[in-house]
C-alpha cells in the first residue's frame, strides 16, 4: 500500500510540476499588494465561451467575468507567517477589474463558476 501511495504522490507532482511548468502565469499588478519575501502561489481561471461566467469568495460576487487571479501569499510578520489570499478578476467587456483579499483562512471560500483552471505555479517574484 505504501509503494502504491508513494507512485500516486510521484505522479502527481510530475504532472502538476509539468503544467506548472508550461504556463505562462497573468501578470500581477504592481505594485504587488504584498511585500517583498513573501512566499507566493498563484491559480489563473478564464471564463469557459459562450457561458455566464463569474466568481463568488472574497466578500465579492461577482458575474460577468472575462479572467480571474487567485494569489495566495504568505506574509513575514517578525517570526511569523500570515496567509492572505487575493483576488482579482477583469470583467468581459474588459472595462474594469475587481479585487479582494481575505486572510482569515478558516473562512476561505470561493468558487469560480464556469470558469475554468488555465495556469497555476508560483510566479517566481
Amino acid at each position: 500500500m505504501r509503494a502504491f501511495s508513494f507512485g500516486l504522490l510521484l505522479l502527481v507532482s510530475m504532472v502538476t510540476g509539468a503544467f506548472t511548468q508550461n504556463v505562462q502565469l497573468a501578470p500581477i499588478p504592481t505594485p504587488f499588494p504584498f511585500p517583498a519575501g513573501s512566499t507566493v502561489f498563484q491559480w489563473d481561471y478564464q471564463c469557459i465561451p459562450q457561458r455566464a461566467c463569474g466568481l463568488s469568495g472574497f466578500g465579492l460576487d461577482r458575474q460577468n467575468l472575462k479572467s480571474a487571479t487567485v494569489v495566495l501569499a504568505n506574509i513575514k510578520f517578525g517570526e511569523n507567517e500570515i496567509p492572505t489570499y487575493f483576488v482579482w478578476g477583469v470583467l468581459i467587456d474588459g472595462s474594469s477589474t475587481i479585487v479582494g483579499m481575505t486572510q482569515d483562512e478558516l473562512s476561505f471560500r470561493f468558487f469560480a463558476i464556469n470558469m475554468r483552471l488555465i495556469a497555476a505555479g508560483s510566479p517566481g517574484l
